[in-house]
């Protein structure tokens, strides 16, 4: 029995005065919507006769973990003072009162003296902060997956080469692709990097398994390993339910909150966003669990044929605004090669696009203020995939829209608003 739970402990009158021991892992004890699930563990004199993960509401499986417990040699020597019957209700109490005990033991309540001056820590300078999430997001195909290795590496690796980092071991959670395809990609990054190709990266590949299969495993490697910085590649692929609906992303992110809660660990979310590119693909919550959301949107270069993909921070928790910034890819067959920082000029078939769609968007909202991005996207008839990377870039006050600025009004993801606000006149 290790870390902390609810433990209750049954004397057997017997002439070996034999102890059950019964534990329940506070951690996996949670609310669903057909009742307490739990894992329990069973030990007779500390050493484990059993375990199972199920409904503690449920009499049926309460009885058939009994009935396991007694197909054990162990257990059948202890039938004719302690029997299954006798365990059967010794279960019932204990998971009637199990969740009671965590509530009333688990979270409480303390003054707290504020600290305006308390410092945000960073892994990577205006991504991730300690103790916190961050979500990836963009449409297939532009590059959320080699930007989140690169970030991966270079924080495991203490490079300073795309942002300033501060060096941490490092997990890289494949939910996604094949080990071999990971094994290249990791080469083709860390030679991007300037590292040895063959310099390696901690990865755990579990194409096909859901987060909630594995999480277990993920908080023993972050314990053995001494890990601080994780990436989950991807939370669409979590296994947990529809991604639209609120209860499965609240689980995603609240597993992923658990592995980094009251520490200095990081975790990276990479998700998909809808057709629509106005938001992450699925529930609001996945915005409300994230500390920052970064998008990502790509574009590619008929000079140098590179790829730029654009980082653009459309949501934060104790960080000031930032600029978007391009990361220059450049390929071959065998996949990424190089990695640099960039800047808009040297994507003009980008910016060309982008400045024509600001300017419509621009004079909407001069006419139409405080309008939602879909609302721009009707009244312009511009897709809605080229608004939201548009409102994000021109948020601020920079050299390459001298005019103005977009600037976004509260409300939930998805429902924000926007209106273009004029930079005054210097006369």
């Amino acid at each position: 029995m290790n870390g902390k739970g609810v433990e209750a402990i049954r004397q057997i009158q017997n002439a070996n005065r034999d102890i059950l021991q019964f534990y329940a892992p506070e951690s996996d004890l949670q609310p669903e919507k057909t009742g307490i699930h739990g894992r329990l563990e069973l030990y007779l004199n500390n050493f484990l006769l059993g375990y199972d993960h199920f409904n503690f509401d449920k009499a049926t499986q309460r009885k058939s973990f009994a009935g396991e417990i007694f197909k054990k040699s162990a257990a059948k020597e202890l039938a004719s003072v302690y029997n299954r019957e006798d365990l059967t209700t010794d279960l019932e109490s204990f998971t009637f009162d199990a969740y009671n005990v965590k509530i009333e033991s688990g979270i409480q309540t303390e003054l707290v003296k504020g600290d305006p001056f308390q410092e945000v820590s960073e892994f990577i300078s205006g991504y991730v902060i300690k103790g916190g999430g961050t979500i990836i997001n963009a449409l297939p195909k532009q590059g959320k997956s080699y930007i989140s290795m690169a970030m991966a590496v270079s924080v495991d690796a203490g490079v300073n080469q795309l942002w300033d980092v501060q060096q941490a071991n490092a997990l890289y959670i494949n939910l996604e692709r094949s080990a071999s395809s990971m094994k290249r990609r990791l080469g083709g990054v860390n030679t991007a990097l300037g590292l040895d190709p063959n310099r390696p990266l901690r990865l755990m590949n579990v194409r096909g398994r859901s987060l909630l299969d594995i999480i277990d495993s993920v908080r023993f490697q972050i314990e053995t390993h001494d890990i601080q910085f994780i990436v989950v590649d991807s939370i669409s692929r979590a296994g947990m339910g529809s991604l639209i609906e609120d209860r499965p992303a609240m689980r995603i992110t609240d597993e992923l909150n658990k592995l980094v809660e009251e520490t200095d660990r990081s975790w990276i979310g990479i998700a998909h966003r809808a057709w629509s590119n106005e938001h992450v693909f699925g529930s609001v919550h996945f915005l409300a669990a994230a500390d920052i959301m970064l998008d990502i949107e790509s574009t590619h270069s008929e000079v140098t044929k590179e790829m730029g993909v654009m980082l653009s921070v459309s949501g934060q928790n104790d960080l000031p605004p930032s600029k978007p910034e391009i990361i220059a890819l450049a390929f071959d067959s065998m996949g990424v090669t190089a990695m640099r920082k960039a800047n808009l000029q040297e994507f003009p078939e980008f910016m060309e696009a982008k400045d024509e769609v600001k300017d419509r968007i621009k004079e909407f909202l001069k006419n139409k203020p405080l309008q939602r991005p879909r609302d721009i996207a009707k009244g312009t008839g511009i897709k809605g995939d080229s608004i939201r990377p548009i409102l994000n870039r021109f948020k601020y006050d920079a050299d390459e829209n001298p005019d103005g600025i977009f600037v976004e009004q509260g409300g939930r993801y998805g429902n924000r608003t926007y209106q273009f606000q004029e930079k005054e006149k210097p006369w």
